[in-house]
């Protein structure tokens, strides 16, 4: 059921009682791919919660103790299947305050496209941020030399041992970095042009903390300007119909933490501003360009204040304005309209959010790189879960 529904998602079931089964997910192309253990045992649902059998303790505590990442995947068996997802840490402590002979879950666990991909992205942006620790701490000298240079755009093989995310980790934390202080010292509120069209590229802003507190930083920077903050997204047609919905919720999850933070979102379907910059743009004064999405530096950032390519920044922006598929005065009509543009049912995922937001994100799987929070998303559950579902 699992390899059937989410093509990125691989099982490996051993032919031993004594070795775990393994479940690969597979990154598209931000995401590097890793492998994490897996254990299926049989479910109950009663209500809004899911019983987990145990008809072995000894080897659930074998699955479970290993450091190792772990799932344990309650399967209730009916006309359609359903099934309940924890993490092998969070199963432990739930374990150990209830009876040996079950576990129970919140029926919030079920594994759906919104729960899939939190669990899809978030292991391997953990992974790769595990895997790449130590050198990112050695890095942090050299990003500060680079903070001062109005322009660079450092290779990746300045850095060849850096997985995928440990390369998008830094260049997005930069980005962030030198954005900051580019327009430190300007009042004008800037509008932002952000080059994700992907949820796997988008996701980054849901998990990595620096990303929460970029945006709070921001939102503080500019409270109380007479134009709110605004940002522009280039999401063809074409790339919504090659993402799957459980990625295409990754995409509206991270644009609605944007809207929470007073930050209206523009997005353009049209495919020709796909290559534009991402940056910030300060009429008139500066552009601080930053990308760090869709290139092959880990970073390509730029202080352009030419006014031939401010005006053909202002253009792009225009463009997003004039033309955005979502449309209303406020966030709620906003992403209603950008749910209907990604094919997403309204009804379902303020339904879905509003449970997943009442037992929290970190029940279900959670981080273990320092690097990574589920403060954001647990916001941005709290505010779609308090919508309207109409239809």
């Amino acid at each position: 059921m699992i390899t059937e529904r989410w093509p990125t998602s691989r099982l490996f079931l051993s032919a031993s009682a004594d070795v775990s089964d393994f479940w690969e997910l597979c990154g598209r192309q931000a995401l590097d791919g890793t492998t994490t253990a897996v254990r299926f045992s049989p479910a109950t649902l009663r209500g809004t919660t899911a019983h987990i059998e145990v008809a072995d303790a000894e080897a659930l505590e074998q699955f479970l103790r290993p450091a190792r990442r772990g799932f344990l995947v309650g399967v209730f068996e009916q006309n359609e299947p359903q099934l309940f997802v924890v993490d092998a840490g969070n199963a432990r402590r739930v374990r150990s305050s209830h009876e040996r002979s079950s576990l129970h879950l919140p029926a919030a666990h079920l594994l759906d496209d919104l729960t899939y991909g939190l669990l899809w992205s978030l292991v391997q942006f953990d992974d790769g941020l595990l895997a790449d620790d130590w050198a990112l701490d050695q890095e942090q000298p050299t990003l500060n030399t680079y903070l001062s240079l109005l322009r660079s755009a450092p290779s990746r093989m300045t850095l060849p041992d850096l997985t995928n995310i440990g390369a998008n980790f830094l260049g997005s934390a930069f980005c962030a970095q030198h954005i900051l202080r580019r327009l430190d010292g300007l009042s004008d509120p800037p509008v932002f042009w952000t080059r994700e069209q992907t949820g796997e590229q988008a996701a980054a802003w849901l998990w990595f903390r620096h990303k929460s507190d970029y945006l709070a930083a921001l939102s503080a920077l500019y409270t109380g300007a007479a134009d709110p903050l605004s940002r522009a997204f280039c999401i063809p047609e074409a790339e919504v119909a090659r993402s799957d919905r459980y990625e295409r919720i990754l995409l509206l999850l991270a644009i609605t933490l944007m809207e929470i933070h007073g930050i209206r979102v523009d997005v353009l379907a049209d495919p020709e501003f796909s290559e534009v910059d991402g940056f910030a743009l300060v009429w008139g004064k500066l552009a601080a360009v930053a990308n760090w999405v869709r290139t092959e530096a880990i970073w390509a950032v730029d202080t352009v204040t030419q006014r031939s390519v401010l005006r053909g920044y202002q253009d792009a922006l225009g463009e997003a304005q004039r033309h955005s598929v979502m449309q209303g005065g406020d966030p709620e009509s906003r992403l209603r309209s950008l749910a209907g543009y990604l094919e997403i049912p309204w009804s379902w995922l303020v339904t879905r959010c509003r449970e997943v937001g009442e037992c929290g994100a970190a029940s279900i799987v959670r981080p273990r790189s320092r690097h990574l929070s589920v403060d954001a998303l647990d916001d941005v559950f709290q505010f779609l879960g308090g919508l309207a579902p109409g239809r």
